[in-house]
């Protein structure tokens, strides 16, 4: 039977080396939920992936969502919450409201309105949730705060969603440091901790995004 994959964030980084792993096999078919596609993903056909146009910066309400009933029937749906921003990086007096409802949405905001759609319109299908979590939503680290609490944030919420539908899978998983546009970001911010993560590319201590996302299904599935 064929499974379903909803990946946000698919575009790049690690939502990309899903997306690279999962269309390899012809009985998934992949929807990616992103801004836009990468140029190896154009050349993708429909027989197996599906371009969902959004910007989770805005509101990922139930109208953009309703054409995923037109794409599941009764697969197994596994949806992998990948995207999240971390800017600002910065301390808490100096962050603007407009940045603040940014990271609100992407990284809290859409992965809970894309859970409770498929919720709500597919409770009688085997649904998996995989939430990329981050060592951030257990560790306060210095001008990380709204990174930090949206990833405590989605964590929790996941934790009592596998309380509440038993039937389904919550998976909360921290992928460790992955060589993405993300960690460049890390580097080139002023922060206190920020020798550190510096150090692990120095150290060739960064995990190729395929492989991260390999050893992720290989647990999942």
């Amino acid at each position: 039977m064929k499974k379903v994959f909803i990946i946000t964030g698919a575009n790049r980084g690690l939502g990309h080396g899903f997306v690279d792993v999962l269309i390899k096999d012809k009985n998934n078919f992949v929807i990616s939920i992103s801004r836009s596609l990468s140029e190896v993903q154009k050349t993708f056909t429909s027989d197996n992936f599906y371009f969902l146009k959004a910007d989770l910066s805005e509101s990922t309400n139930d109208k953009k969502l309703a054409v995923l009933k037109t794409l599941i029937t009764y697969e197994a749906v596994f949806f992998i919450n990948n995207a999240s921003i971390i800017d600002p990086i910065d301390k808490i007096k100096n962050l603007e409201d407009q940045a603040i409802d940014r990271i609100i949405s992407v990284n809290i905001k859409s992965p809970l309105q894309i859970t409770k759609y498929l919720l709500r319109n597919f409770n009688e299908n085997k649904l998996t949730f995989i939430n990329i979590s981050s060592g951030a939503a257990n560790r306060a680290i210095s001008n990380w705060s709204l990174y930090c609490s949206s990833k405590a944030f989605i964590k929790m919420f996941y934790e009592v969603a596998e309380s509440e539908y038993e039937h389904h899978s919550f998976f909360n998983i921290d992928p460790g440091v992955i060589d993405t546009n993300m960690q460049k970001n890390i580097r080139n911010s002023d922060f206190p901790d920020v020798s550190s993560f510096k150090s692990l590319q120095e150290e060739g201590k960064l995990k190729a995004p395929k492989q991260v996302a390999l050893e992720i299904l290989n647990t999942i599935l």
